[in-house]
């Protein structure tokens, strides 16, 4: 029975030195990708920055003292030409199921992206819920800048993304979501901008506003206070701050819980397009005399200043898209293929100059929830 039991420990034993480095080897074999960025050359050729994990870490003893990062620069005719480069030259397979981001340069942007994404949607191994990002430089150069030995630049992106549900200042697309905005009506579609920046001698990402493209091309760029716009056009600022000046000096508030309904009316010879924004928000802070104690009048002052606030931003925002660049961006012509298909059929080669003679009425509501904690002596 002894001699039985030390046969079989021996045997897990062996089986566990072999899985373990069996494991090793596979991990060894592989490009882990979480991040990728895309430049286009001058002969319309592409470079692929690969952001990958290093697979030393996992396969030495000494990993720990390796970088946490690798990257890898790939040219080739095509993106998943690149891609599948990294193979000829070290014998390691890129495995794009684990990618968080792509980021777009700026050359790419100018000449146009939606080709150079073909490959990630086809592709099995890709997620089309990775997000999308544009820098205003060379995506290469991105990622060198904003790489250090404890850095995921590509996880670091991906959260800074993701804040665009508590900061209206941020936007964020997933790879569906622009290539479904890419076929649809109007064609046009936004990215958000990141940069780097030098925080106590090392690299930190922010974001940076939001790039419009129409017909897959760069058309404008819009800084932070745009972006908040964008974000109440689109339905999709859930919180964040207004801020604002009154008579008495500047003030803010909290946004709860925000709504965006849109609808069309293409009764008349010209679309009207109606947008209602809803807010329920908490003042977060007014500069005035009162202290805390605001009356019911200075309350609904506050309100009637945020309304003004948030209505002129949006008005605005629709001036430059609609009538100054023809880009719709915040996706308002499918109101008219789904509620006028005959009309939107008959108009769709003019869509562009029928967006831009539309008219546009904005309606702001802020319902004040709050205004601030209860103070307590």
């Amino acid at each position: 029975m002894r001699k039985a039991v030390m046969i079989l420990i021996a045997l897990i034993c062996v089986g566990t030195a072999v899985n373990r480095n069996a494991f090793k080897s596979d991990i060894s074999n592989r490009d882990v990708v979480q991040g990728v960025g895309i430049d286009i050359n001058n002969d319309g050729s592409y470079t692929v920055t690969l952001e990958t994990i290093n697979t030393e870490n996992y396969s030495n003893a000494d990993g720990a003292a390796k970088p946490v990062m690798n990257l890898r620069t790939l040219n080739g005719k095509t993106v998943s030409a690149a891609i599948k480069s990294a193979y000829s030259i070290d014998g390691k397979t890129p495995v794009l199921s684990q990618n968080r981001v792509i980021v777009i340069g700026k050359e790419l942007a100018e000449k146009g992206i939606l080709p150079s994404l073909d490959f990630f949607i086809r592709d099995a191994e890709n997620y089309p819920t990775v997000q999308i990002a544009a820098v205003e430089e060379k995506a290469s150069d991105f990622f060198k800048n904003a790489s250090s030995e404890s850095t995921v630049v590509s996880r670091n992106i991906e959260k800074i993304l993701l804040t665009s549900d508590d900061d209206m200042a941020v936007s964020s697309i997933t790879l569906c979501e622009l290539m479904n905005r890419s076929k649809s009506a109007g064609h046009s579609f936004y990215v958000p901008i990141i940069e780097t920046f030098k925080e106590k001698d090392r690299p930190e990402i922010k974001s940076k506003g939001t790039v419009v493209f129409k017909e897959g091309k760069y058309s404008c760029s819009l800084n932070e206070e745009e972006t908040v716009s964008l974000n109440f056009l689109c339905n999709k600022a859930r919180r964040g701050s207004v801020d604002f000046n009154t008579d008495s000096g500047a003030a803010a508030i909290s946004i709860i819980k925000s709504k965006t309904v849109r609808s069309a009316d293409y009764s008349a010879d010209k679309p009207v397009f109606n947008i209602k924004i809803e807010i329920d928000a908490d003042i977060a802070e007014s500069d005035t005399d009162a202290g805390y104690n605001l009356s019911k009048s200075e309350i609904s002052s506050l309100k009637g200043y945020g309304e003004e606030k948030v209505k002129a931003d949006v008005e605005k925002l629709i001036q430059k898209l609609y009538s100054d660049k023809k880009a719709d961006a915040a996706g308002l012509s499918r109101l008219i293929y789904i509620h006028y298909p005959d009309l939107f059929r008959k108009n769709e080669k003019n869509l562009s100059g029928i967006m831009t003679e539309s008219q546009y009425s904005v309606e702001v509501e802020i319902c004040v929830r709050r205004i601030g904690q209860d103070y307590v002596s």
